[in-house]
Order: structure tokens, then sequence, then C-alpha cells
């Protein structure tokens, strides 16, 4: 056997390895939101950030996702440049699917709100998703109200006001570091408030508010894998075949990464981030099936929102660009990803330890 087929042979062993555990990783990446599956307890402390980020996966996983962010970014400055000359065809049905854009969140906003409001009737009352409980029955007529305004573009600003409203009704519940979880209803009541207000000439604000928020609540959730992975391996014991044979702490590692990647490309890129929303969309829509009934509502909104990121131009992007430099973009893309996670770590510790104290 020459060089070049061992050479194949090796590479293609290590190609299925991966797409098996890409494809592992899809629903685990998805259930950021875990508490919605197990006994958490926030009161038990995190995992510290020094043994976190000293970990040989973490290392490891750290830099392999850095020069995967600066190789992404390079070809993602010469496809965007090259963008005009590409498939007329698909650039027509993109701008014609954006140009929907308010009305379709507005639909996936009333659709939530009504199953919300359905599935709180028949079950125990949640406010905005599955393990946010309340005894307050009027919470249900609230829910109804967002999902009828939501319909029309006149009354949607209601509805983001009483997005806005359940947002703070659940902090006073919660806590604002249990709610940090969910900025993406932020970001929804916004546009919303925005898009009735002003129609189109805020729209581009207004659409970039939502993918700034997405992108945070997804980032946020990344770092929870690492901080509190226990909840997760709870899960994987009750549903053993969930990670594939994978060791659970590699597992939840590259689940916080691929999370965290996608999540900074959908600020940071141009075409590589209408390829990230369709990973994350792919990742929420498969964790629907083994997760249920529960997933499939509580996820409806950040699925709604992708589905719509894929095919609207992201102008955050701007801020991570250098004019005629791939290079120099695709350096300042891998240093803004290396602040980012370093950020995170730290915005997610002092957070949780201003509001819980230093336990041990």
């Amino acid at each position: 056997m020459t060089h070049g087929h061992v050479s194949r042979g090796r590479f293609n062993r290590i190609g299925r390895r991966l797409s098996v555990l890409v494809i592992a990783l899809l629903p685990c990446a998805a259930f950021g939101h875990v508490k919605w599956f197990v006994n958490y307890d926030l009161l038990s402390p995190p995992r510290s950030m020094f043994s976190v980020v000293s970990s040989s996966y973490f290392v490891l996983f750290a830099m392999l996702v850095a020069l995967l962010v600066f190789v992404v970014s390079l070809i993602d400055v010469q496809l965007t440049r090259r963008a005009p000359t590409l498939d007329g065809r698909a650039g027509a049905v993109a701008d014609s699917i954006s140009k929907h854009f308010p009305l379709l969140l507005r639909l996936g906003v009333a659709a939530f709100f009504a199953a919300v409001f359905v599935y709180g009737c028949l079950h125990d009352w949640m406010i905005l998703t599955p393990e946010l409980r309340t005894h307050s029955g009027w919470i249900c007529g609230v829910q109804l109200a967002i999902a009828v305004c939501a319909l029309r573009a006149r009354t949607a600003v209601v509805s983001g006001i009483g997005i806005f409203f359940l947002y703070g009704f659940a902090i006073t519940q919660y806590g604002f570091f249990h709610m940090l979880d969910y900025p993406i209803f932020l970001g929804v009541a916004a546009f919303l408030i925005v898009d009735s207000i002003y129609g189109e000439r805020k729209q581009e604000w207004a659409v970039s508010a939502v993918r700034i928020c997405t992108a945070v609540t997804l980032l946020w959730a990344s770092i929870e894998k690492f901080a509190f992975p226990e909840w997760s391996f709870m899960l994987m014991a009750q549903r053993p075949g969930l990670a594939l044979g994978f060791d659970p702490e590699f597992y939840m590692i590259a689940a916080g990464f691929v999370e965290f990647c996608a999540a900074f490309l959908l600020i940071a890129g141009s075409i590589a981030a209408r390829a990230a929303a369709l990973l994350l969309l792919a990742m929420f829509t498969s964790a629907i099936v083994p997760f249920g009934v529960i997933d499939g509502i509580g996820h409806s909104v950040i699925i709604v929102v992708l589905l719509l990121l894929i095919f609207n131009d992201n102008r955050v992007a701007q801020l991570f660009s250098v004019r005629r430099n791939d290079t120099l973009t695709a350096t300042l893309r891998t240093g803004a990803y290396v602040g980012a996670l370093l950020l995170f770590f730290v915005l997610y510790y002092a957070t949780y330890y201003l509001s819980y104290g230093i336990r041990t």
C-alpha cells in the first residue's frame, strides 16, 4: 500500500470520528438549558474557574477553536467579497425572506406564547421557560395577551412590553443570575417595540439587537457547560446513549466550545454567521426528538430567530472587520474570540458569586 493510500485511510478514519463527535454533540449543545430536565442546585458552587481553564481538554479545545476561528474568518471575508458574483437566485430568496423578518418573528412569538399559555393552563404555570414556574394564575392572561397582540404590527409594542414585564417578574422570583440564561427574550421584546413604533426606519438596528441577544444567550449557556457540567452528567446518566461512548468530561468541554464558537461567529461573521445560525438551528431541532414537547416549546423562539438569521445580513460584523485586509480581519476576530471567552468566564463567575456568595 502506498504512502498516499495510508494517508487517505488515516484521514478518512479521523474524518469519520469527527463526524461521529459532531453528530453526538448536536443534542448536547442544544440542552444548554439543562435546568429543564434535571434537579439543578444553584446554591452548590460551580467548579473553580482555574480548574476549568487549566484542564487539558479545555486548553486543547481553546487552541483548536482559536485556529478554527482564524481560518473560518479568513475564508469568510474572502467569500463575502465575492458574494455579489455568487448565485443571484440564492440572494434573491434570502432578500425576500429577510423582508418578512418582522412578520415571521411576530408569528413565531404568537405561536410560542400561545403554546406556553395552553401548556401552562394544562400543567403547572410557567413564566417564560419550563423551569420558571409560578403559582400566579394571572400569568396566563399576560401570555395570551402577548400572543394576540403579536399578530399585528401596531399592537406588537404591547407584546414587547409584556415580555419585558414577564422577564422582570421572573427576576423577582428566580434572581438576576438565573435570568441571564435568557437575554434572547429581551432582544425579541426590543425588536417588537422598535418595529411597532418605527417600522422599517429602525429595522436594521432591531434585527441586530435580536442577533446580539441570541448570541449572548448561547455564549452564556456554553460557559454554564464548563462551570456546571455535573448537571449534564445527571442527564447523561438518565440517557446513557447520549454521549455515544465519549468520556463525559471531554464531551462537555467539546459541546461548550462548539456552542461558544458558533455563537461568536453569529455576531462576528458575515457568511459564516449564516452557517453558524444553520448549525445552531440543527442543534436545537435535533434535540426535540430525544427531549420531547418541553424542549420543543421552550426552544421555539430561538429556533424561529435562528431560522430568520440564516437569511439576514449581519451588520454587526462590520465591527470585526478591517477594510481591505483579510489577514488583519481574521486576526481581529480571533483576538475578539479569545477576549469574549475570557470576558464571559469572568462575568459568569462574578455574577454568580455576587448573587449567591462564595460557598465551599
